[in-house]
């Protein structure tokens, strides 16, 4: 039996790593086989958890080895030596759910071409370590085929020259399917410099979710503008209102700093397009508006002129809000679509009780402006180190597809970014998803800039700033806009 030998001059995780390479080498370990857990290993070597994770970590980075979660760390295809007959894919995913679509595709395309067999090395790396996990492959030579990655990152990767462009790989199928049957919004958002470099999987939409039950029974429609959100909040905040539907001290919650990631722009971008504002416009940083005051200075007083959002909405996690809402304790959060199994799960409704009791409506209108909902969503990517990169985009286009786009869609409860997928819903037993996909005929997508990622950082702390009090709207958004100007080096406008 081999054995850790730790009075040698050799770091522990390097002998553990070797010493797994070398049971996969001899056929001990076959592709496929479940390793056993850090727990085990740590005990079988008699050696702590952080050179096994350090072991298992690198093998997994070069594809030796490969992570699910909740079921353990496997042995891939990829420790097999090449074989002429199989093509090996390498793919990066932040979530286990993607993995379905993605394996079907492969077995459909080996199927009909059984002279050019795949397989498929899904790594698992989780959303808050994709972009870390991507970067680093890419320097480092070792970049997957194809990877899901946030909407957002297409424009900086892209400029990065990380991405192949798609209209390079097939320019028929780009022109003929992806720009006739995607939503418009995601042919601009996933292009840059004129070429297309990512095919939409997913999208979902900023909303405010409503107690449609106890709407009724008040007799009362949900928000179209800010000032009825208002007005509605207050409402439910009555003593009476509040003890009869066993309401909290708040009517309305939303997350709104730092702690909450991506969700607080996601969520709140909208109430600046609501009211006539953005981020950029003709080339120049155009934050720096008294729409943008109006927006922000509106979430301020939701908090502290209004009182109908709790002061803590600015440490919120990004699933606080849609949690409350399930749990009865407000009657309105304002989230997005992908929220609803969340919210199923905790209140422990079924379709029925969901359809009965959960309302949603977009981001109301403010002064000026009209109704607005953000699109977001995941991208597929091939990346420029991809051997293979024509055979990645036919796995693509297979995942991508009707079929499996709608079957994935149904699955997750997640709206479709094909126009053909989202027109053969049932609108009786799909309800949610048809209801929630009409929004995207007037959505947009947040600012399609390479620098996404600091900027998005800029504008949760200029939110939380300016609703924790730390700064005067006006403050936060003048700095604000003036480190974005500086970010992207664009001029203010």
């Amino acid at each position: 039996m081999f054995e850790i030998n730790k009075n040698v001059p050799i770091p522990l995780y390097y002998q553990l790593k070797q010493m797994i390479k070398g049971k996969i080498e001899n056929g001990e370990y076959k592709p496929g086989d479940r390793l056993p857990t850090e727990q085990e290993l740590c005990e079988m070597f008699d050696i702590s958890r952080t050179p096994v994770r350090h072991a298992l970590t690198e093998l997994v980075y070069e594809s030796i080895l490969y992570r699910r979660p909740g079921l353990g760390t496997f042995v891939s295809d990829f420790s097999l030596s090449p074989s002429q007959d199989v093509m090996r894919i390498k793919v990066m995913l932040p979530e286990e759910k993607w993995a379905a679509p993605l394996e079907k595709a492969g077995r459909l395309w080996n199927e009909e071409h059984e002279d050019r067999q795949v397989r498929l090395n899904l790594l698992l790396v989780g959303y808050p370590e994709l972009h870390f996990k991507i970067s680093t492959a890419v320097a480092s030579g070792s970049a997957p085929d194809f990877s899901l990655i946030d909407s957002v990152w297409v424009t900086q990767f892209a400029r990065a020259g990380f991405l192949k462009p798609l209209d390079e790989i097939d320019p028929g199928w780009v022109e003929d399917d992806y720009r006739q049957d995607f939503f418009p919004i995601f042919v601009e958002g996933n292009c840059h410099d004129g070429h297309l470099y990512a095919i939409h999987a997913q999208t979902d939409m900023a909303l405010v979710w409503y107690r449609k039950d106890w709407f009724q029974a008040e007799e009362m429609r949900p928000p179209s503008t800010w000032d009825e959100l208002i007005e509605i909040a207050q409402h439910f905040q009555r003593t009476e209102v509040r003890k009869r539907y066993g309401l909290g001290l708040y009517a309305l919650a939303f997350p709104a700093g730092l702690k909450a990631g991506e969700t607080t722009i996601h969520q709140l971008l909208p109430f600046l397009w609501s009211t006539g504002g953005d981020v950029f416009a003709d080339g120049q940083v155009a934050l720096d508006s008294d729409a943008t005051r109006r927006a922000i200075g509106f979430l301020r007083d939701l908090v502290s002129r209004y009182h109908v959002a709790p002061p803590e909405v600015t440490t919120y996690e990004w699933n606080r809000a849609p949690k409350l809402f399930a749990g009865g304790e407000i009657a309105m959060s304002i989230g997005g679509s992908y929220e609803s199994a969340l919210i199923k799960e905790v209140a422990a409704w079924d379709n029925d009780d969901f359809r009965a009791r959960a309302g949603f409506v977009p981001i109301p209108a403010g002064p000026g402006g009209q109704q607005a909902t953000t699109a977001g969503g995941m991208s597929y990517v091939i990346y420029r180190q991809a051997k293979e990169p024509e055979l990645a985009l036919e796995i693509l286009k297979i995942a991508t597809g009707p079929k499996l786009m709608k079957e994935f869609c149904l699955a997750t409860g997640q709206n479709p970014p094909r126009i053909s997928v989202y027109k053969a819903l049932d609108p009786e037993k799909d309800w949610f998803l048809c209801q929630t996909s009409k929004m995207l005929y007037n959505a947009r997508v947040r600012p399609l800039t390479p620098e996404y990622v600091r900027v998005s950082e800029q504008l949760r702390i200029m939110i939380e700033n300016a609703i924790s009090g730390q700064m005067s709207v006006d403050e936060a958004v003048r700095k604000t806009a003036e480190i974005i100007s500086a970010l992207t080096r664009l001029p203010l406008g």
